[in-house]
């Protein structure tokens, strides 16, 4: 079966697009289309189901997190168990936007999603066909890039299809996106601050 596939403005995705997305998510299936970043994933944080289906896509173990994407601060307060000024500093210098910061994870973030270490990755994006189906959803999803391992991050439709038509139950084509980089990721530390992914954000606009 093959791939539904709705083609959108990114900027004015309309209502149709966004309530097919939202439902496909709510069943617990995936979904991908661009991010202010790249082409992405997404399903329920809270869909077991969806999650291994993830993992099989991207050819990841259990062990090995995703980036969870929120629609605002209040919903990030809720998942990371601590956040320190440095945190809250790296949030209001970049966030909306193509930073994920590494938090301890609260008890409301499901085993199978929080890292071995207890740690959850997050970002809050900036972009309106993201944050709509966000706010249409009204849970945090995990969003990884939409490719398997060692291939590049997709960017067009055509990056996506040949190896994930009919493996995805939908796909809103927004058209091509410049940049090819995902977002940057860090880990805030007691005296540094570790890049764990170089991406949009280079290390040198990384302020603490």
């Amino acid at each position: 079966m093959k791939t539904r596939r709705i083609v959108l403005d990114r900027q004015l995705p309309g209502w149709r697009a966004i309530n097919a997305a939202s439902g496909v998510i709510d069943a617990g299936g995936i979904v991908c289309f661009p991010t202010d970043t790249v082409y992405g994933f997404a399903a329920s944080i809270y869909c077991r189901g969806a999650i291994d289906r993830l993992r099989g896509l991207k050819q990841r173990g259990s062990s090995e997190p995703f980036v969870m994407i929120a629609s605002d601060v209040d919903i990030v307060n809720e998942m990371a168990e601590v956040i320190t000024p440095r945190h809250r500093r790296l949030m209001e210098a970049h966030w909306p936007g193509p930073l994920t910061i590494v938090f301890r994870a609260s008890p409301i973030v499901p085993d199978y999603l929080a890292g071995p270490d207890g740690t959850v990755a997050l970002r809050i994006p900036d972009d309106t066909l993201t944050q709509s189906i966000l706010r249409a959803c009204g849970v945090p999803l995990a969003a990884p890039s939409a490719n398997v391992r060692g291939k590049r991050p997709a960017v067009c439709p055509e990056d996506v299809l040949p190896e994930f038509d009919g493996k995805i139950d939908l796909l809103l084509d927004g058209g091509r996106i410049d940049s090819p980089e995902p977002s940057t990721i860090v880990m805030v530390k007691a005296r540094n601050l570790t890049v764990l992914r170089q991406g949009r954000v280079s290390v040198g606009r990384v302020r603490q």
